[in-house]
Parts: C-alpha cells; sequence; structure tokens
C-alpha cells in the first residue's frame, strides 16, 4: 500500500477513534442519577407499587369531596405541571387526584413499550387499587390527553367531563427513520437530542422567566436514567398515532378543550380535526400562552375550568 494511502488510512482511523471517544464521554456524563429510595425522600406525595413499578402520586381533599383526576403530559417533571392548578381545585372543594406517568417525574421507568396500553394500565390500576370507585371529572394536557380520552371510552360510566389542555393526540410527530436503527439511535438520541432537550422546550412558552424557573426543574428530571430510552419509545409508540378516534366514543357535551396562542404544537387550524369527529366540542383560546395555559395563565384557565366543570354538575 502506497505512503500516502497509508497516511489517509491512518488518519481516518484516528478521527474515528477520536469521535467514539467524544461520543462515550458526552454519553458517560448523561442520565447519572439513579432513580431510588434516597432520591425519592424529597418527593411530596406517595408511592404505590402497580404491576409495572412504583407510581407517585397525590391524593388531597376529603373522600366526600368530588373526585378530579389530572393528567399530565409527555414533560419529564410530571405532576409538577399543575403546581399553579391544584390549590385553586382544592380551594373550590374538589379532591383531587394526580400522579406521574411510568418514565415521568418520580415513577419507576420500566424496561417495556410505552405506549396507550402501558398508560391505559397504569390508571385502571392506580384508581383499582387507591379503591376510588366513585365518578369523576378529568383534566388531561397534551399527551395526556389520549390517556384520559382512552380511559373514558373504555368507562363512560366513570368520567363525567373531560377538559383537555393542548392535546397531542393527532399523531402529528414524525421521527425520523434513522431513530429505528439502534447504533444510529443512540448516537442521535445523546449526541444530538439529549444536549438540547431542555432548550428546545423554550419555544413552549411565552413567558420566558417563567420558563427558566421550569428548565432548572426539567435538568433534575431528565438526569434520571432512562430518560432517551422513554422518550424514543413514546414518540416510537405513541405520539405518532393518531388516537383522534377516541373522541367518537365519547358522549356528547362532556369535552372542553383549552390551548395556548402561541403553542407551537397545537394550531387555530388543528381545531377542524378534533371538532369534525366531535362536533359539541367547546373550545377556548388562552392568549400570552404556549405549550402549557394553564402553567403560564394559570388565574384565567383555573376560573375557565372550574366554570365548566360547575356548569356541568
Amino acid at each position: 500500500m502506497p505512503r500516502v494511502a497509508k497516511w489517509i488510512l491512518s488518519l481516518v482511523g484516528g478521527i474515528l477513534l477520536l469521535l467514539i471517544a467524544a461520543f462515550l464521554f458526552i454519553k458517560h456524563g448523561q442520565e447519572t442519577a439513579p432513580l431510588n429510595e434516597h432520591t425519592r425522600k424529597s418527593a411530596p406525595g406517595q408511592f404505590i407499587r402497580l404491576e409495572q413499578g412504583l407510581v407517585h402520586y397525590s391524593l388531597y381533599g376529603p373522600d366526600t369531596a368530588r373526585l378530579l383526576v389530572l393528567i399530565h403530559g409527555g414533560g419529564c417533571s410530571g405532576m409538577e405541571v399543575w403546581k399553579f392548578n391544584i390549590p385553586y381545585l382544592l380551594s373550590k372543594g374538589y379532591r383531587v387526584l394526580t400522579y406521574d406517568l411510568y418514565g415521568r417525574g418520580y415513577s419507576d421507568r420500566p424496561e417495556t413499550v410505552y405506549d396507550l396500553g402501558l398508560y391505559r394500565r397504569q390508571l385502571i390500576a392506580l384508581l383499582d387499587t387507591l379503591q376510588l370507585r366513585q365518578s369523576f371529572d378529568m383534566i388531561a394536557m397534551s399527551m395526556g390527553a389520549p390517556i384520559g380520552l382512552d380511559y373514558a371510552a373504555g368507562h363512560p360510566e366513570r368520567v363525567k367531563q373531560i377538559i383537555l389542555l393542548g392535546p397531542a393526540a393527532s399523531g402529528d410527530l414524525q421521527p425520523s427513520r434513522l431513530l429505528r436503527i439502534p447504533v444510529m439511535s443512540d448516537i442521535l438520541m445523546s449526541g444530538y437530542w439529549y444536549p438540547r432537550s431542555v432548550e428546545n422546550q423554550r419555544k413552549e412558552f411565552v413567558n420566558q422567566p417563567l420558563f427558566n424557573s421550569y428548565a432548572e426543574r426539567l435538568k433534575y428530571f431528565i438526569n434520571f436514567r432512562g430518560y432517551k430510552r422513554i422518550t424514543l419509545s413514546s414518540w416510537m409508540n405513541m405520539l405518532n398515532q393518531s388516537q383522534l378516534y377516541l373522541l367518537k366514543k365519547i358522549p356528547a357535551g362532556k369535552i372542553l378543550l383549552i390551548y395556548g396562542k402561541q403553542d407551537p404544537f397545537f394550531s387555530k387550524e388543528k381545531l377542524s380535526s378534533y371538532t369534525a369527529l366531535y362536533p359539541t366540542l367547546e373550545v377556548h383560546e388562552v392568549d400570552s400562552a404556549g405549550h402549557m395555559p394553564h402553567y403560564e395563565q394559570p388565574q384565567e384557565v383555573n376560573e375557565m375550568m372550574w366554570k365548566y366543570l360547575e356548569g356541568k354538575k
């Protein structure tokens, strides 16, 4: 082999080794925190063991009050997204159940497929194990919307009214095909997506100082082991599939949809795909709010939700 060719081959090999070393170094610094008993000591609320693992939840209010179940979205901070809403709802006399979905917050991260079936089983088991057998109202945001709709469709006698916040039920997310290739998916998730995962959520907020404080909690939760794996599974098995068909299974006059005017994922044009399947849908747009209107404009949204639920008694 000519000397120049050997030199080029050695150079390419050296560069490749450097890239591999850099990738392994970056990956080594990600998801460094275990989710264990020590970590969970700082978590508010309680834990309960279900079939797929420990579930973090909180149940507030007297057992004689009207029950309201809150289902958060795909964000890693879990049920912390309700912190501006729970006190208000309790002040109105509700009993409030909120919990962390598997793979989010302080709940376990089982080695399984993160699809609608997993979250269906989690919600059913949680309600049964806590012996909450009465009918209830439901508030579900983003990825939590199809979970709530799925439960309501399967248990129409249990769910009274449903409030959807910036729902992610239309399967708009279409991940790159490269993510289906094992080695390539690891490179893309670790080398490209994970380092940007928190900052990429900035576009979901209008109030940037509020996002800055929220981002600190995101940074805390993404460092628990398994976040990349769970996120990728959710993309591939849930968020890329439309669950709008569930709307046709819900009785008329039972759904309120609230969305932020500046939501990058739920535009006004998307409403037609919902109303076509659910003509009695009530809709409210919230100005100066992105993907989490209840978090950015809690006073307006809290009153909106309460008036809707009170009017449906």
